[in-house]
Parts: C-alpha cells; sequence; structure tokens
C-alpha cells in the first residue's frame, strides 16, 4: 500500500508538471495555482496527494486551501477524545495549508466553503460549523487571501438538496455577506490578546509528512487503550494525539512539514518539535540530517513512539540500505557527538494515547513544557484555554475551556443585524467575529459606515452628506451599520444604478443607525445627510 500511493503521488505531481509547462508555453505570465486538499482529510478519506512534495516545484506560484465542513468533520470522526472539538480540527486543517507556503514567494488563498455535498444535513449544522470554520481560519493571521465559495448557487439559488433544500434561510445568507465584506477588509498579521489570562505559548510544531497519507493502513497494527476486543485505532489517532492537546488548550501549535526541513528560514520558525515516526516515515535521509542540524542550532525535539513496525522493517527503505534498523535509528545516530545549544526527550509511547485528557494531562504536557522552558521560548506552557486574536480593527475569539470577557464598543459580525454591543462575551465551545468601534464612536467626527454585507464598493463624506455604494445579490437583503457623529434626524435615501428610488428600513439608536434594503447586483447608492 505504501509504494502504491508513492507511485500515485509522483504520478500526481508529474500530472502538475506536465500542466505547468503547458500553461507556461501558452502564456509565460500565467499564474499557476494549485488547488488543494488538507493532508488531514486526505488521510480520513485514504487518498494521496502531493502536498508538501509539490514545493520544490518551480513554477507553482500559490496554493488554494481547501477547506469545508466535510474534511474537518471527516477528520474529526478519525479521533476518538472527550476532547473532540470540530473547532480544534478546522484550527488543524488550517494551519497545515499556512506551513506550505510561509516563508516563500507562493500565495495562498484560504477556503471557507460554508456548504458541502451531503444533503443530510441541516442548515443549522452548517450556520454552526460554518462560524468555527471562519474564526479558526481568521487565526492563520500571516494570510488575508481568501476563496469565499466556489458554488455560491447553493446558497442563493433554488433546486439544490444541500441542508433540505436552496436557497439557504436569508439569516445564514446574510451571515455570509457579513463575514465577506470581513474578508475584504481586514488585514495581515494579528495580535494575540490574552484578556485576564497569559498570552499562549507560540514556537510548538508537530512533525508531518506526506508519506502519512501512503501507510494509512498502519493504524491496523495499534489498538485502542482499553480495548477488550482490540478495536483498531482510527486513522488520526496519532498525528491529532499530539495536535488536539495543545489546540484544546488555547496553543497556537502548526504542523510541521517535514518536507522543508531543509529550509533553514522555515525551521527557525520553532524551537519545539514533536515527532512521532509510527505516523509517518521521512522519505529521504536528508530530512533526518537537517532535523539533528536543527537541534543542534538550539531546537528542542520530542520523539515519540516506537521504531518496529512492518515499515522499519522493511528492506526497500533508504534506512535499510544505509545500515539502519530504522528511521528514528537513522535519526538518533546524528546525535553521537551531543545534542549542541539543543536537546531531544524520547519516550515510546504511542502519542494515540494522549487522545485521553488524563493521558495528555500527565504525560504529554509536562514533556512540552519541559522543552519549552529549556528552549528559552517562557518561563512556562502558557495554557489560556482560548484564542483570541486583534487583526486590524476585528477581534477573532473562540473559547474552549476557559471564557473570554473584552470591554469596549464591538459591532457583533455573527448577528445578522450588525448590533453594537458593549463587551465581548465568548463561552465555551462558542465563536466569536467582531469590529472594535470604540474609538470612532469615541472620536469620529464625521459620519462614516462601519459595516456592511457583502460588497462595500465606495464611501465618501463630502458637503454634509455620507454617500456609499454597496453591491450584492437580488433577493437577500443588505445590511449596513453607519456613525451619525451626533446627527439626530438624519435623512437616508437610497437608488438603484438606473436612479430608481429604494426603501430603505431604518433602526436608529444612540451614536449609529442600521439600514436595510433590497440588494442589487449593480449596486445601491445611499446618500445620508
Amino acid at each position: 500500500q505504501f509504494l502504491t500511493a508513492e507511485l500515485k503521488a509522483k504520478l500526481y505531481l508529474k500530472l502538475e508538471e506536465d500542466l505547468l509547462s503547458t500553461t507556461k508555453e501558452k502564456n509565460k505570465d500565467a499564474a499557476f495555482i494549485v488547488p488543494i486538499h488538507s493532508i488531514f482529510g486526505n488521510l480520513a478519506s485514504s487518498v494521496t496527494a502531493p502536498l508538501g512534495m509539490s514545493i520544490d516545484t518551480k513554477g507553482i506560484d500559490g496554493y488554494i486551501g481547501q477547506i469545508w465542513t466535510g474534511p474537518i468533520n471527516w477528520s474529526l470522526s478519525n479521533y476518538e477524545s472527550e476532547e473532540k472539538s470540530f473547532f480544534a480540527s478546522a484550527y488543524a486543517l488550517y494551519d497545515y495549508f499556512t506551513q506550505l507556503t510561509v516563508g516563500t514567494d507562493k500565495k495562498l488563498w484560504l477556503l471557507v466553503d460554508p456548504v458541502e455535498d451531503d444533503p443530510n444535513h441541516t442548515w443549522n449544522e452548517y450556520v454552526a460549523w460554518y462560524k468555527h470554520s471562519v474564526t479558526a481560519m481568521l487565526f492563520m493571521s500571516g494570510i488575508d487571501t481568501y476563496e469565499i465559495m466556489p458554488w455560491p448557487d447553493r446558497m442563493f439559488l433554488p433546486d439544490h438538496e444541500t441542508g433540505g433544500g436552496s436557497p439557504a434561510p436569508e439569516d445564514f445568507r446574510l451571515n455570509i455577506l457579513n463575514i465577506s465584506q470581513v474578508l475584504q477588509d481586514i488585514p495581515r498579521g494579528g495580535e494575540w490578546l490574552s484578556g485576564e489570562s497569559p498570552k499562549p505559548t507560540k514556537g510548538i510544531a508537530v512533525a508531518i509528512a506526506d508519506s502519512a497519507m501512503h501507510q494509512v493502513s498502519h493504524t491496523l497494527d495499534r489498538r485502542m487503550p482499553g480495548s477488550l476486543c482490540g478495536k483498531p485505532a482510527p486513522k488520526l489517532q496519532g498525528l491529532y494525539g499530539m495536535l488536539m492537546p495543545l489546540i484544546n488548550r488555547g496553543i497556537p501549535v502548526s504542523s510541521f512539514v517535514m518536507e522543508r526541513a531543509q529550509d533553514k528560514n522555515y525551521t527557525d520558525l520553532y524551537k519545539v518539535i514533536i515527532l512521532n515516526y509510527e505516523e509517518f516515515k521521512p522519505i529521504k535521509p536528508e530530512m533526518n540530517v537537517a532535523i539533528a542540524e536543527w537541534v543542534k542550532s538550539g531546537g528542542y525535539l520530542i520523539i515519540f513512539g516506537s521504531d518496529e513496525d512492518k515499515l522499519d522493517k522493511d528492506d526497500y527503505f533508504w534506512w535499510r540500505k544505509l545500515g539502519f534498523g530504522s528511521p528514528l535509528e537513522h535519526l538518533l545516530s546524528q546525535f553521537k557527538n551531543g545534542y549542541g545549544k539543543g536537546n531531544v526527550i524520547r519516550e515510546e509511547v504511542s502519542t494515540s494515547d494522549f487522545a485521553n485528557s488524563e493521558s495528555a494531562s500527565k504525560k504529554y504536557l509536562p514533556l512540552v513544557e519541559e522543552a519549552v522552558n529549556k528552549s528559552g521560548l517562557s518561563g512556562k506552557l502558557e495554557t489560556p484555554g482560548n484564542f483570541c486574536m486583534k487583526r486590524g480593527d476585528y477581534i477573532i475569539a473562540h473559547s474552549l475551556k476557559n471564557p473570554i470577557s473584552l470591554s469596549g464598543k464591538f459591532i457583533n459580525i455573527f448577528d445578522t443585524g450588525l448590533p453594537v454591543v458593549d463587551n465581548i462575551n465568548i463561552n465555551p465551545g462558542e465563536s466569536g467575529l467582531f469590529k472594535d468601534i470604540s474609538e470612532i464612536l469615541k472620536y469620529g467626527k464625521e459620519p462614516a459606515v462601519l459595516q456592511t454585507s457583502l460588497r462595500l464598493i465606495s464611501q465618501e463624506y463630502e458637503d454634509g452628506a455620507l454617500t456609499f455604494v454597496i453591491k450584492g445579490p437580488e433577493e437577500t437583503p443588505a445590511v449596513a451599520r453607519v456613525f451619525l457623529a451626533g446627527i439626530k434626524t438624519p435623512k437616508i435615501t437610497a437608488t438603484d444604478s438606473k436612479g430608481k428610488k429604494i426603501d430603505v428600513f431604518v433602526q436608529k439608536d444612540k451614536e449609529t443607525c442600521l439600514l436595510q434594503f433590497p440588494n442589487s447586483p449593480d449596486g445601491v447608492t445611499v446618500k445620508v445627510t
């Protein structure tokens, strides 16, 4: 199975190279973008593809990281734990894509498709999953380019089976339009917010390689802890067993793409790498050599698992041809003269055990904390129990174990009416997306659009009038929250692209007003005087 999958990946890579060559022959200036699925979704579906293997292909200009509710749930269904979390699974999938491109000249678009092909899920399920997906995606602060949805007809047009029948409910369509405007506005970069909690520890990664997809049957050799009937471990039990306990405690752990191990700019991003060769095999000895050099330069490597599976003992592989019993034996041989400035922590326990919360707390997290302390990342392993980040004016929040509370004035993006709220309060299991408008409400001197649904094309304030243009799909209302700058009795008019008057619903509060009116793909011009 390993060799068959390896062949498939190489043929797939050859196909990409042929398509790339043909594209550049026809138009040398055309960008060549590869849409790819997550490695975790592929593992769950027993699919293989060249993901990390494609990094060195010259001419690939970027990737679309294709994420939606399907792969997130497929991955989660291949992991058994009392701490299972849709958000945590989404976070892991989105993060993997960022690791393919960080520090390179390749561009990345992250997909956040709100639905999938399975007609057995309800619109209520999709709404909840979509909010968690958006939140997880926006924590990837190095990315500000997105694919909003490949098939908008499943959301906005009739005659699809999605969710029990399309179009989607109006509230969900409005949610998508509200979020679409955020995705246009949100800047790259972000700052972790801690509130009363410590800021999370960064610089930790879990190693993974494409070869994990080649050995999807390896879990049949392992049994679930406490399983009397010898139940095989789920496909992601070992990999998620390293990632999920950290994500669930609010630690922004990343996947470490082993195909990039020889890229020093990439390895320098991390101080602690967690590795288990039960889950994948390094496809060339240079990977091990690079990891060893990273350790000697000051990195702390935590190695789990044994090195006695059937692949370790197969004479086909490079480690056997070099005279080593396993790839792990080859890696450890690199340290015969010591660890240099770093260190290696070795434990033979299987990482599938860490899906158990008690085992993770007693066996796993103390080892990670030891490595964190000795690496100089921080005085202790900070586990805030939530994720909270500010990107520009936007606040992204998800609580896993500990609630999140922030004071100020915010627009709740996930609420279709874009209401102004005095504080942010997020309870365990909840996601939130807000726009901080505290400054403009306090110091703003001119009326301005605070937030709209879908496409805010333009806005200007001149001669005592605020004029703005919104474009959006028909049969879904437009929503805009406007700062009035002290105007007591605003006069509001709206016209379509042909100058025809459009009725506007107005709901005024102390400092702002909510406007709602029919959308138009050609644009609606709104004037506030």
